[in-house]
């Protein structure tokens, strides 16, 4: 098994967490776009706790896989996937996929999920999931994102605020406008 450095990849970062179906994906999408409408090159990486299935069974590169290789690469069109079926669990953690994808020229990695790293983490809550926030007494805590008033010391938004969220993420990462 190789080394992992993912000292090489020097982008700040940050992570979105909280519970399933909070809406973290959904504030993401609308937070991105605004990143990188500020010149930023950003990457982002999200964590699938159940796993996921990115190929489709009718797909060449989706029968090869079946025949026991561990990687496929499928290229074309200007973009490139990789698909490594991780053998052990020390593959499949933060790190180790930072230090083998991640680009080393971004501005910024936006991380979705991962709660227990220890990264900058916005944590995302709604009222009608639970009041009570996953990384409340978490150091790494930096913000919150929530449709009901909470207590942490650190800046709080609306779920509607995406502009504002990015501004105090570029803020944060020192980037400029």
């Amino acid at each position: 098994m190789r080394t992992v450095h993912s000292a090489r990849v020097k982008a700040p970062r940050i992570a979105f967490v909280g519970r399933h179906n909070s809406g973290k994906t959904t504030l993401l999408l609308a937070v991105l776009p605004l990143l990188v409408a500020k010149q930023l090159r950003v990457g982002y990486l999200k964590h699938a706790h159940a796993g996921f299935e990115i190929d489709q069974p009718e797909k060449d590169s989706f029968r090869a896989r079946r025949t026991g290789v561990v990687q496929t690469i499928i290229t074309g069109g200007g973009q490139t996937a990789v698909i490594d079926d991780a053998r052990d669990e020390q593959d499949a953690n933060l790190d180790a996929a930072i230090a083998r994808y991640a680009r080393d020229d971004l501005d910024l990695l936006v991380v979705e999920g991962f709660k227990a790293e220890p990264l900058p983490k916005i944590e995302v809550a709604r009222a009608a999931l639970s009041t009570e926030l996953l990384c409340l007494n978490d150091r790494n805590l930096v913000a919150t994102v929530t449709d009901f008033p909470v207590s942490p010391a650190v800046p709080h938004f609306g779920l509607g605020d995406a502009r504002a969220i990015a501004d105090f993420i570029v803020a944060r990462i020192g980037a400029r406008e």
